[in-house]
C-alpha cells in the first residue's frame, strides 16, 4: 500500500499546479490580468518547461498591453515546444509594432504548426492583405531614402523582372507584357542561387513613380529601379507584334551597380504558342548570367502552366487589371483563366488572392475587428484541448500514467519527432530567460 504514496502525492501536486493554471485562464477570461500573471508564474515556478503556461502567461500579458513582456513569454514557450497559438499571438504583437515582415513569418509558422480551420482560414485571408502592406511600407522607405541607398550592400544574387514594354503590341495583345514577365519571374524564382524580386512591390514602385510602360522597361531607368527594389540585375523587355499572329520578345539585362546593359537577343514565335516564346527568352536569360541550371530546376522552368491561349490572356488581363488596383475586376479574369482550363494553378491562386485583396484605404479599426475576430476563434478552439490534455502532460512528465496512443510530455502525438526531454529540448531543465521578475513585479 506504501508504494502508491508518491504517485497520490505527485497526484495531489499536480492537481494543485493544475488549479493554478486553470485559475489563470480564468482570471484572463475575467479580465484580472494581474491575478492570472501571478497565478501562472506560480505555476511555472513548478514547472517551468510548461509550454501552455507560458504561452497563457504571453497572452495575460498582450491583453494586458505589456507587448514585450507578451513576446518573452511566447518565445519562451516555442522554445519549448512550437505553437500554433503563441505564433498566432506573435503576428499580432509585431502587426501592431508595423513590424510587417516579422509578423507575416510569425503567422507562416502557426499555420505550418496546423491551428484549428477558422483560425487557419483568418490567418490566411489577412496574410495577402498584409503582404500588401509590408510592399507598400518598403516602397515608402526606399523612396524615402533613395538617396542614401549603398548600392555596394544590395546582394548581387537578386534580380528582378519589370515588365516589358508593350507599346508596340495592339491593345487587345498589350496584356502580353504582363503575362510574360510574370512568368519569367516566376521561372527565375526556381534556381535556388537567385532571390528573385516580388512582382507585387515592382507594380508598387511603378505607380508611385507613375510610370508608363515604355519608361518602365527602358534600360536608362532600369538603374534606378534596381536601386529602389533592391535588385543587384534587372531583367526588361520589349514585345513586338509581327503580322497578325507572332510576337518577339526583345531582352536586356541591367546591372545596377554600373548600368552595364548585355542584349539576350530576340526571340520570336506565334502568338499562340507564348510560352515557347517565353521560356527561350528565360534559358537566353540565364546563358547570360553564366548560370548553371541542375537537372531538377531545368525540367521546373520548362513545365509549362497552361496551353490554352484564352486562358493565358484572360491570366495577362488579369495581371493588369490587378496592377491597377482593380482587384473585382482582376478576380473576375483569373476565374475566367480557370474557367477555360481548369488545370491553370497560378491563375487560380490569383483568382483566391484577389478574394483578400486589399483596399486602396483600410477602413479604421480593421485591425482591431480582425484581432478580436481571430483571438476568439483561437480560444474557441483552444478551450477544446481542455483539462485532459493538461493532466495528462503534466503525469506524463514525471513518468507515470503512461499513455502510448495519446500526448506525450511535450505535448506531441505518437508520430512527431522524438524529443529527449534533455537541455536542448527544455524537458525538465534548462535555463528560461524573461524580461522581469519571476514574481510577476516590474
Amino acid at each position: 500500500m506504501l508504494k502508491y504514496i508518491p504517485i497520490a502525492l505527485l497526484i495531489l501536486l499536480v492537481g494543485c499546479s493544475q488549479s493554478m493554471y486553470s485559475e489563470g485562464k480564468k482570471m484572463v477570461d475575467r479580465g484580472e490580468y494581474d491575478t492570472a500573471v501571478k497565478l501562472f508564474y506560480e505555476h511555472i515556478s513548478a514547472n517551468p518547461a510548461s509550454f501552455a503556461a507560458w504561452r497563457e502567461l504571453g497572452i495575460a500579458f498582450y491583453k494586458q498591453g505589456d507587448l514585450t513582456r507578451a513576446e518573452d513569454a511566447f518565445m519562451q514557450a516555442n522554445a519549448i515546444m512550437p505553437g500554433a497559438r503563441a505564433n498566432l499571438y506573435l503576428g499580432l504583437i509585431y502587426e501592431k509594432q508595423d513590424a510587417y515582415g516579422k509578423a507575416i513569418d510569425a503567422y507562416r509558422t502557426s499555420l505550418s504548426l496546423k491551428p484549428g480551420s477558422k483560425t487557419r482560414e483568418m490567418i490566411r485571408s489577412h496574410l495577402d492583405r498584409l503582404i500588401s502592406k509590408k510592399i507598400q511600407q518598403e516602397v515608402s522607405t526606399a523612396l524615402t531614402n533613395e538617396a542614401a541607398i549603398n548600392i555596394d550592400t544590395i546582394p548581387e544574387n537578386t534580380i528582378a523582372v519589370v515588365d516589358f514594354d508593350n507599346t508596340h503590341l495592339p491593345p487587345e495583345l498589350a496584356p502580353l507584357s504582363k503575362g510574360l514577365a510574370e512568368f519569367t519571374a516566376m521561372d527565375l524564382a526556381k534556381i535556388r542561387s537567385l532571390r528573385v524580386v516580388d512582382r507585387l512591390k515592382i507594380d508598387a514602385i511603378m505607380n508611385e513613380l507613375k510610370l508608363s510602360s515604355s519608361q518602365y522597361s527602358d534600360k536608362s531607368t532600369a538603374p534606378r529601379m534596381g536601386r529602389l527594389l533592391g535588385s543587384n540585375q534587372i531583367v526588361t523587355g520589349s514585345i513586338l507584334g509581327i503580322g497578325d499572329d507572332v510576337i518577339q520578345l526583345d531582352g536586356a539585362i541591367v546591372n545596377t551597380r554600373d548600368s552595364l546593359t548585355t542584349m539576350t537577343g530576340s526571340t520570336e514565335g506565334a502568338v499562340n504558342k507564348f510560352f515557347e516564346v517565353q521560356k527561350q527568352f528565360v534559358f537566353k536569360v540565364v546563358d547570360n548570367l553564366g548560370l548553371e541550371l541542375t537537372a531538377d530546376e531545368r525540367e521546373a522552368i520548362q513545365k509549362v502552366p497552361t496551353e490554352s491561349y484564352l486562358a493565358f490572356m484572360a491570366f495577362c488581363r488579369g495581371l493588369d487589371m490587378r496592377s491597377q488596383g482593380q482587384y473585382d475586376a482582376a478576380q473576375f479574369q483569373f476565374q475566367q483563366a480557370v474557367n477555360e482550363d481548369k488545370g491553370f494553378d497560378e491563375a487560380a491562386v490569383q483568382q483566391k488572392a484577389m478574394l483578400n485583396a486589399p483596399t486602396t484605404s483600410e477602413k479604421p479599426g480593421a485591425f482591431q475587428e480582425f484581432e478580436t475576430e481571430l483571438t476568439s476563434a483561437s480560444d474557441e478552439e483552444e478551450s477544446g484541448e481542455g483539462l485532459g490534455r493538461f493532466q495528462s502532460s503534466a503525469l506524463n512528465s514525471h513518468g507515470f500514467i503512461g499513455d502510448p496512443g495519446g500526448l506525450d510530455q511535450f505535448g506531441n502525438t505518437p508520430d512527431s519527432p522524438i524529443r529527449t526531454g534533455g537541455i536542448d529540448d527544455i524537458g525538465g531543465f534548462g535555463t528560461v530567460l524573461i524580461r522581469g521578475n519571476l514574481d510577476a513585479r516590474p
